[in-house]
C-alpha cells in the first residue's frame, strides 16, 4: 500500500477509533452500577473503561490530523471498492469482533464479572483460535478468576457485579 492509499487508510480507520473510543467512554458511565461505599469517582468500575476510551480517542486524534496532512480526506469511494472490502474475510472478523465485545459489554450489566469474561475469552478463543474446546474453556475461567482475585482482592478495584 503507498503512502497516499495509507493516509486515506488512516481517515478512515480514525473516524471509527473516534466513534468507538466515545461509545467505550460514555456507555460504562451510564450503565455500570455505582459503589457509593467504595470511594468516589476513582472507585467507580467505569472509570477504566473511560479512561481508556479517551487514550484511545486523543491517539485517533492523532492519526486523523496525521491523515488529513497527507491528504488522506480525499477519498473516492467505487462501488466495487466497497463491496469488496464488506465481502472480505477481514470484515467479517471485524464485525465478529465488535459483536463479541458489545455483547460482553451487555452482559457485564447482567451476569457476574468472572462469567461474563470467561463467556468472552472462551469464545473468542473458539472462533479465533485453533485450540481443544476443554483447554480454551480451563484457561478462560483461570483468567477470568485471575483478573477478578488481583484486581477485586488485591488491588480493591470494585469490578462490575451483575444481577445475579
Amino acid at each position: 500500500m503507498d503512502s497516499k492509499q495509507m493516509a486515506k487508510a488512516d481517515f478512515i480507520t480514525s473516524l471509527g477509533l473516534m466513534a468507538g473510543s466515545l461509545f467505550m467512554m460514555l456507555y460504562p458511565v451510564f450503565k455500570f452500577p455505582r459503589f457509593g461505599e467504595w470511594g468516589g469517582l476513582y472507585s467507580n468500575p467505569g472509570f477504566v473503561p473511560f479512561l481508556l476510551g479517551l487514550t484511545l480517542f486523543a491517539m485517533s486524534l492523532y492519526l486523523l490530523f496525521r491523515s488529513l496532512k497527507r491528504g488522506g480526506h480525499q477519498i473516492r469511494l467505487r462501488t466495487e471498492d466497497l463491496s469488496r472490502f464488506i465481502r472480505s474475510p477481514i470484515f467479517r472478523r471485524i464485525l465478529i469482533c465488535f459483536g463479541l465485545f458489545a455483547l460482553y459489554y451487555q452482559l457485564l450489566v447482567i451476569l457476574p464479572f468472572t462469567v461474563d469474561t470467561a463467556l468472552y475469552l472462551f469464545s473468542s478463543m473458539m472462533i479465533f483460535g485453533r485450540g481443544r474446546w476443554y483447554f480454551s474453556l480451563a484457561l478462560a475461567f483461570a483468567v477470568s478468576f485471575a483478573v477478578y482475585f488481583i484486581f477485586q482482592r488485591v488491588f480493591l478495584v470494585p469490578l462490575p457485579r451483575g444481577v445475579f
